[in-house]
């Protein structure tokens, strides 16, 4: 459990430390997210 914690704890600082990859990362979430519901929206 401490072991999941202190990972979390470590990525939580890189992420923070460089805020243009966090927003990357963040802006492909968002497109991957509108891409699904494009597809859902136009399966059904």
């Amino acid at each position: 459990m401490s072991n999941v914690h202190l990972n979390f704890e470590s990525i939580s600082s890189s992420v923070l430390t460089t805020p243009s990859m966090s927003v990357m990362s963040y802006g492909a979430s968002m497109d991957c997210t509108m891409n699904l519901c494009l597809l859902f929206s136009l399966g059904s």
